[in-house]
């Protein structure tokens, strides 16, 4: 399903990943889109979302920071099936009903204020959207590139922007 899109799997092929029967499927969802929206309800902004619930903050913010730079990584281009859901499923999802847009954007919206809660500066909010449009935009085009070369160029360049808007008026070299 990360690979492949929501859309681009039946039931039967989710619930063959799941290792469980169609049957047993439905027993559980309603229907194809009730299992998008628990999806979204449990990966996104996960697991930095939980994990930085609670420490200091230099800790949270250091996990911040391992954060993006492993989310705009080769590895996470590479291996769609073992990452975030975001630049494989936010398509699938504005195109779902309210209540899964709705689990989204309260999902993506708590991602954004936990990454804001660690950020310097001024306007933390706002810079927290740019670091996860960035990111997500970032991930998803790399993805569609089949030039490493390329990609790693976009990758490289969303990371020191990020790193920016993380620590604005750090020195960079």
């Amino acid at each position: 399903m990360k690979v492949a899109g929501f859309n681009g799997i039946g039931v039967d092929g989710l619930a063959a990943a799941a290792d469980v029967t169609s049957g047993a499927f439905y027993s559980n969802f309603a229907n194809k889109e009730a299992m998008l929206e628990a999806i979204v309800e449990a990966a996104v902004g996960e697991p930095f979302v939980s994990d930085t619930k609670s420490g200091a903050r230099a800790e949270r913010r250091a996990k911040l920071k391992a954060f993006v730079a492993e989310y705009l990584s080769p590895e996470h281009v590479e291996n769609p099936g073992d990452g975030c859901v975001m630049p494989t499923l936010s398509a699938d999802v504005a195109r779902s009903g309210a209540s899964t847009r709705e689990a989204y954007e309260r999902r993506i919206a708590a991602l954004a204020d936990r990454m804001g809660e660690l950020f310097d500066g001024a306007d933390p909010e706002r810079r927290a959207w740019s670091v996860i449009a960035l990111m997500v935009g970032a991930v998803s085009i790399s993805r569609a590139m089949s030039d490493p070369a390329t990609q790693a160029e976009v990758l490289d360049a969303a990371n020191k922007t990020a790193d920016r808007l993380i620590s604005p008026g750090k020195r960079r070299k």
